[in-house]
């Protein structure tokens, strides 16, 4: 089906524009208007953004496989979502299922991290093992070489509930390790985190994501007891680690995420953490719900959008993802900028009013429109 979409303001991450002008969707990609061409159908986007479809690069999309996570297919398309990457659901033990089962049978484009640890992340009620002992490198760096492009990192979660602070600088160094053999980046959840949150940068490498960098539980956060920024993670930033917010519905803390935004130490991916309790439901919601907050925080749309669509493409390899030019990936969504009062809370009981939220009417994927809200064209 070809589609004409015009008059929106066209969002283009790979060539940094933001500009008012028509597009079509020809063939599955993106393509230059014609004039008197007949088109299925013209959608008019006056006064909405125009943007690649977002890339929500930490979700929990393993359903049935566990218990922590849900379906793509209902979380992604009506948030403007094309591609997720799921957040370490699996480990090495499971991911054939997860491949199988969801990357190949789903309509959204998903990719992965790989839990460092065997069983992957089955519930909430008890963790994985992460004792380095019982890492198997030899099946990890074998599903890298295998599943190249679809595997994007190597995760692992450095939490007391998860693992022992006389244990977490040995588990980490060694899927450092691990994951150097196997020509990926490391991912580290760090919320409630075992050791220091500077020490833990310290150890990575460029390139590497620290998520839920806001998180505020436990004595090792991103601030220092002046509340401000630790300088290990600011040398960090400089070595090219990475910040992903990554809400989440236990894994983000307004006041500590809007102090150290006020300094300056603005998150460099923005994620939802999307799983089978913060689905829809404050005070995780959806990704175009988090995304909103940062604009009130002072981030300027662009800014926001490079979080959520420039950089992750370019982590997962795939930077015509966040390209509007003729020829690339017809995967759109068209949002629209409204201006109401929006409340938000966090799991700490910290609140904060916003007066923007970000609403999707519209999404591609492929060029097949797979979801429009009910009011819209």
């Amino acid at each position: 089906m070809d589609f004409l979409i015009k008059n929106g303001k066209v969002y283009d991450g790979a060539a940094h524009t933001f500009e008012k002008r028509d597009i079509a969707l020809v063939g599955g990609r993106i393509a230059e208007p014609v004039p008197g061409r007949e088109y299925r159908l013209v959608v008019d986007a006056e006064g909405m953004v125009v943007a690649p479809g977002l890339i929500d690069y930490h979700v929990h999309c393993f359903q049935h496989g566990n218990e922590i996570a849900v379906s793509p297919e209902a979380t992604s398309f009506c948030c403007g979502a094309t591609t997720v990457v799921d957040g370490g659901s699996c480990g090495a033990g499971g991911y054939e299922l997860f491949h199988r089962g969801v990357v190949t049978m789903s309509d959204v484009r998903v990719l992965a991290y790989l839990l460092v640890g065997s069983g992957g992340q089955s519930n909430d009620r008890y963790p994985e093992n992460l004792d380095p002992r019982f890492f198997d490198e030899g099946k990890i760096v074998e599903l890298f070489d295998r599943y190249r492009g679809e595997l994007v990192g190597l995760k692992t979660r450095i939490s007391k509930n998860i693992i022992d602070p006389s244990m977490a600088e040995a588990s980490l160094a060694r899927t450092v390790e691990i994951a150097e053999k196997a020509g990926t980046r490391v991912v580290v959840h760090v919320t409630d985190c075992s050791m220091p949150l500077d020490k833990l940068a310290g150890m990575l490498r460029p390139g590497d994501v620290v998520c839920h960098i806001y998180q505020n539980r436990g004595e090792n956060t991103c601030l220092d007891a002046d509340g401000k920024v630790l300088d290990g993670l600011w040398a960090a930033r400089k070595r090219g680690v990475l910040f992903d917010a990554s809400n989440g519905r236990g894994n983000y803390d307004l006041n500590t995420c809007q102090a150290a935004i006020a300094q300056g130490f603005l998150p460099d991916i923005i994620s939802s953490d999307i799983n089978y309790i913060g689905s829809f439901l404050q005070p995780l919601h959806s990704l175009p719900r988090v995304l909103s907050k940062y604009l009130d925080f002072g981030l300027s749309l662009e800014q926001v959008l490079d979080c959520a669509v420039t950089r992750p493409a370019e982590l997962v390899g795939m930077p015509e993802l966040a390209s509007m030019a003729v020829g690339t990936p017809a995967d759109v969504a068209i949002f629209e900028l409204r201006k109401k009062p929006v409340s938000y809370f966090d799991i700490n009981g910290n609140t904060f009013d916003g007066s923007q939220v970000l609403v999707p009417m519209m999404t591609f994927k492929g060029g097949e429109c797979v979801y429009c809200q009910a009011d819209f064209c």
